[in-house]
């Protein structure tokens, strides 16, 4: 199995997770904010679905986009006016489409490196992999919501 195509199906699978996840959440509860301060479940899904968005011109171009203030408010102001249905569908949207990519991504280019998140370089396999670790974080986030307002029940 080519590493691409186990971190497509790896990303497939977060973002299955996500989505099950959230749904199952009771009527109310994906806009609750823990002390009316942390970010709800709905925020956490747009925030995926956006990167999903946002990666797949980082796959194709090999770029990150220029976190400008102006891209930041953009980025915020999509991000809330998203509604949960929308912002689900919208992650499964993306999220095939990056996963195309990586399956598309020549194996020849996998040590290639860019500019990414932080001082140091990263190399394209990694980068391959940011939107399925980016939606496993949120997973995780979004189950502590839940045992927060009480749901214990993880299944």
């Amino acid at each position: 199995m080519r590493a691409q195509d186990f971190i497509a199906d790896e990303t497939m699978r977060a973002m299955d997770d996500l989505i099950l996840t959230v749904t199952k959440m009771p009527e109310g509860k994906s806009d609750w904010s823990p002390l009316d301060l942390g970010r709800d479940a709905r925020d956490q899904v747009a925030e995926c679905a956006l990167i999903g968005a946002s990666m797949v011109d980082v796959i194709r171009d090999r770029k990150m986009p220029e976190f400008t203030p102006e891209f930041m408010e953009q980025y915020e102001t999509m991000k809330a006016g998203l509604g949960l249905e929308e912002a689900v569908g919208m992650l499964r949207e993306k999220t095939r489409e990056v996963c195309e990519l990586i399956r598309e991504f020549p194996d020849s280019d996998l040590g290639s490196e860019i500019t990414f998140w932080g001082p140091d370089p990263w190399k394209m396999v990694r980068v391959l992999n940011y939107h399925n670790s980016n939606v496993s974080y949120h997973t995780g986030q979004v189950n502590y919501i839940q045992t927060l307002y009480g749901d214990t029940e993880m299944g």
